[in-house]
């Protein structure tokens, strides 16, 4: 029996802030791993699709390059050649950041293989490396197993050897007739990133719109970008069935917005991307039989993270709260905090930020005009377009607008939208101001360098101070118009 005062499972962003944090505090500290450190994030996540996004904005930058001023640019993307870069990147990431080697100098036991519950105390490992049955009894568990690509009942699908967020990473070729199959981040990102790559894609929906987390004004813009592309966009689509052949896989699709068969179309792909949503890796864990209740999206927990187990807390996508690699992390430090000092702090969700990294990106956070005027009623909403930020201009990156909603009197920021270049880096002023409770006003006192994507943060405070509705109530208080 190994016997630990902190036991993680999971090696993926909560579970790796937990662990560091548990061996550099003095906590015999164990991190089970099935398969490989770093989690969703490293190998099938956010690294792999930021670098195939920037390999696929410098191919729209060569295509595009006479706008610049530049005509003799050639160059057509060769497939391997772009996988390997992202492989590369995931390489350095590994070898700095995630190499288990470097956990195990700070004091953690690293463990890889399979892995349940035998009782509440006891968590069961084959651990892979040195082929031994371990039990390891612990004071407290972390559950931090992430989450995997959910796919749609579709018939035939299974049969098409369809692509998913996963397996997408080990395509040998780039398909030329894409269909992607959702048009939420992930369906949105890799699709115009295939696409400026060279393939031919096509974008289902179910819904009559894009990004369905967005606000309205955000998901029609991006709406209008990507079609301008050339990116083909279905929306009120349903997949009725899928059929392998030998020239492609056969797609039948249907409309949502007519009830009869004769609306029925079919075309032919290469490849079936499938972004449809994640499902919570708890599989094998047997939570059920040590009492952690457990719902359809995930492992449920209180506003501690504890399950209802006291000693066992899940963090991250497993818990279905916000599936961010920022989110799990932010998660993970409060149940450090949680474990080392007295007085538990309940888990706050009210300031959670999150970017699209498609070109223009999308950042929000907060509410949107709609859920504002729902729980404030009346709000002001004062919006800038990208057309007038100097830098945007300078740089030929003008697609997008900021919007910012806030109350009428005092200005407290209760929602930013940032459709636009550098969007996820310029959102965070705003993300402070939320959570500190800065109105536009201060931010309008800030001394904001010029030319930077940052002084559309000022233009916005600058209209608040003369378009605000305290602003206009003052003028009309003194006849100033």
């Amino acid at each position: 029996m190994d016997n630990y005062d902190l036991t993680i499972i999971g090696g993926g962003s909560a579970g790796l802030v937990v662990a560091v944090a548990g061996a550099k505090l003095g906590k015999k500290t164990a991190l089970v791993e099935k398969h490989r450190i770093g989690g969703d994030c490293l190998w099938t996540g956010c690294v792999p699709s930021k670098a195939l996004l920037k390999a696929a904005k410098v191919a729209k930058y060569i295509d595009t390059a006479d706008k610049y001023g530049i005509t003799n640019s050639n160059g057509n993307p060769e497939w391997q050649k772009v996988i390997d870069y992202v492989r590369s990147t995931q390489q350095i990431i590994e070898e700095e950041h995630d190499n288990p080697e470097r956990f195990r100098e700070m004091g953690v036991d690293v463990i890889f293989g399979n892995g349940h519950f035998e009782a509440r105390d006891t968590f069961v490992v084959e651990d892979a490396e040195s082929g031994e049955t371990r039990n390891l009894k612990s004071k407290k568990y972390v559950i931090s197993t992430g989450s995997r690509p959910l796919a749609p009942s579709v018939p035939g699908l299974k049969s098409c050897d369809y692509l998913d967020s996963e397996n997408v990473w080990d395509l040998e070729e780039l398909p030329q007739r894409l269909l992607v199959v959702g048009a939420g981040p992930i369906g949105i990102e890799l699709g115009q990133a295939f696409h400026r790559l060279g393939s031919d894609v096509t974008i289902a929906q179910r819904s009559g719109r894009i990004l369905t987390k967005e606000d309205n004004h955000v998901a029609e813009r991006m709406l209008q970008y990507l079609r301008s592309e050339g990116i083909k966009i279905r929306l009120n689509t349903n997949i009725e069935k899928i059929e392998k052949q030998n020239e492609g896989t056969r797609v039948t699709f249907s409309s949502l917005q007519s009830a009869s068969s004769e609306q029925n179309d079919e075309q032919m792909f290469d490849n079936v991307l499938v972004a449809a949503g994640r499902a919570p890796n708890i599989e094998g864990l047997e939570l059920e039989k040590i009492g952690v209740h457990v719902k359809k999206n995930g492992i449920v927990v209180n506003d501690q993270l504890q399950t209802h187990v006291k000693h066992i807390y899940a963090a991250g996508d497993v818990i279905g709260h916000y599936l961010f690699t920022h989110v799990a992390a932010f998660q993970a430090q409060l149940l450090i905090r949680n474990f080392l000092l007295p007085f538990s702090k309940k888990i706050n969700y009210s300031v959670v930020p999150w970017t699209t990294f498609c070109d223009p990106e999308i950042a929000r956070c907060g509410l949107t005009e709609s859920e504002a005027r729902e729980k404030y009623g009346d709000v002001d909403v004062f919006t800038l377009d990208q057309t007038d930020v100097d830098r945007a201009v300078a740089e030929g990156e003008t697609q997008g607008f900021t919007k910012v909603i806030a109350t009428k009197w005092r200005g407290r920021i209760l929602g930013v939208h940032i459709v636009g270049a550098n969007a996820g880096e310029v959102i965070h002023e705003y993300i402070l101001a939320m959570q500190e409770g800065i109105p536009l006003r201060k931010l309008g006192g800030m001394i904001h360098v010029y030319p930077t994507y940052s002084t559309s943060v000022l233009r916005v405070a600058t209209k608040w101070l003369s378009e605000g509705t305290l602003i206009k109530t003052l003028r009309k208080l003194i006849g100033a118009g």
